[in-house]
């Protein structure tokens, strides 16, 4: 009888697995489906903040002898502060998975900067080398996976001060 329980018991394990499986496969469509539309929303407090940015550099660069030498390096100021208020957003959205969050939502940002850059190849010249180009488009992602870690870093904050709160 122990061999009939033991086969019994490898079928309902197996049977249960593949149920698991499954199950898990539906909650990654949600989960996927819910980043994506929270970096959306981060997508646009990644303009906004980006816009606010820039008009406040610009005003500085004006005020500068030379504003065009000044414009490639404020740009990336402004733009590596906005991935990582992107990234925070979307992981707000979200309450699990902040590296999908950050990852997404950087890569998003980069997508639309590729995309504007070919569109206005010819009123945006640069002079960084395909390398360094490639560098600042992993700096968008890694600056907006960052932001997502902040994100969610409050959350686990509440969780420790809750477990541990002092009873009296």
């Amino acid at each position: 009888m122990n061999k009939d329980n033991r086969n019994t018991r490898a079928i309902v394990r197996s049977h249960s697995s593949a149920v698991v499986a499954r199950s898990r496969a539906d909650d990654d469509a949600p989960l996927f489906t819910a980043v994506l539309k929270s970096s959306l929303w981060g997508m646009l407090a990644t303009f906004i903040s980006g816009l606010i940015l820039i008009s406040v550099l610009s005003a500085a660069a004006l005020a500068s002898p030379d504003p065009l030498a000044l414009i490639t390096p404020l740009a990336l100021v402004a733009l590596f502060p906005s991935a990582f208020v992107g990234g925070f957003v979307t992981a707000k959205g979200v309450k699990d998975a902040p590296a999908l969050c950050g990852i997404i939502c950087g890569g998003l940002i980069t997508l639309c900067g590729v995309l504007l850059s070919i569109i206005l190849k010819d009123l945006a010249s640069s002079e960084l080398e395909l390398w360094q180009a490639l560098l600042l488009h992993a700096l968008v992602v890694t600056f907006s996976v960052l932001g997502a870690f902040a994100g969610n870093v409050k959350r686990a904050k509440n969780k420790f001060r809750k477990r541990f709160k002092m009873r009296g």
